[in-house]
């Protein structure tokens, strides 16, 4: 399932509610919920030689807005699940893209997504849903013999547009970028196979966009090595005090003559 413009319909009462309700000390949800109120009816915005000012939901672009809304559907969701009598066998959401198994039949289904509708007058969800396979953000998740596989997918718009190799960015930079994908392709495909073809498609995407034949081959071989039990993993993420330091020039930098 998908929520329908997500961010430009959450009203603010009701998302600066949910994150009152987000954060159990009184006073440090009564501070966020100031400032996020503060940040959401100021935002003005000039078109023309018209200014507007937002009067509902979040501007895609502020800092916010992922965490807001991420906050607004987590209190939705929790409140629309528990009132169910029947519930997904697993329910999966990333900000506004919903995954969900359902074990119960099609009317029920069809049941769960009508009433998950009409439970807010702003949010609305599109569903696809089959027995065979489904898309859910870059992946393809197929059930097959009993065995639920996953497989890359990529929108009809994808065009692979990374970074070309020309651009004025450290060797690393690039070499990353190649490994980095190799290693996302691994991390989804569940077949070795099929994640061969798939990496093949990206080998040939990265040597049009002028990278060093024998580098790109070589960091995907580098990403094709890494287990695929390692990627799946749930690593904690490191927490730092280190202040980073932002200067304009890098010895780092491949140099570049100017005519």
């Amino acid at each position: 399932m998908d929520v329908e413009a997500l961010y430009t319909n959450i009203p603010h009462a009701d998302g600066v509610q949910a994150v009152r309700n987000s954060i159990p000390d009184d006073a440090t949800a009564q501070l966020v919920a100031e400032l996020c109120e503060f940040i959401l009816t100021h935002n003005y915005f000039r078109f023309g030689d018209n200014i507007y000012l937002q009067t509902s939901g979040t501007a895609m672009g502020t800092r916010m807005a992922p965490q807001y809304a991420n906050i607004f559907m987590a209190d939705l969701e929790q409140r629309f699940l528990s009132s169910r009598p029947l519930t997904p066998l697993l329910y999966l959401r990333y900000i506004d893209d919903i995954f969900i198994i359902w074990t119960h039949g099609k009317e029920t289904l069809e049941e769960f997504h009508h009433d998950f509708n009409s439970f807010h007058p702003t949010i609305n969800l599109s569903m696809d849903q089959s027995t065979r396979e489904v898309h859910f953000l870059d992946t393809t998740i197929q059930i097959s013999d009993g065995h639920i596989n996953t497989t890359l997918y990529r929108k009809p718009t994808d065009r692979y547009t990374y970074l070309h190799a020309s651009s004025f960015h450290p060797g690393h930079t690039t070499r990353s970028i190649v490994y980095s994908q190799a290693l996302r392709y691994n991390r989804i495909c569940s077949n070795p196979s099929d994640r061969d073809l798939h990496l093949q498609d990206l080998q040939q995407a990265f040597c049009k966009l002028r990278y060093p034949h024998e580098e790109v081959r070589r960091q995907i071989d580098r990403a094709r090595r890494v287990p695929r039990s390692l990627l799946l993993r749930d690593k904690p993420k490191k927490e730092t005090n280190r202040t980073p330091l932002a200067i304009t020039y890098s010895p780092q930098l491949r140099k570049r003559l100017c005519k």
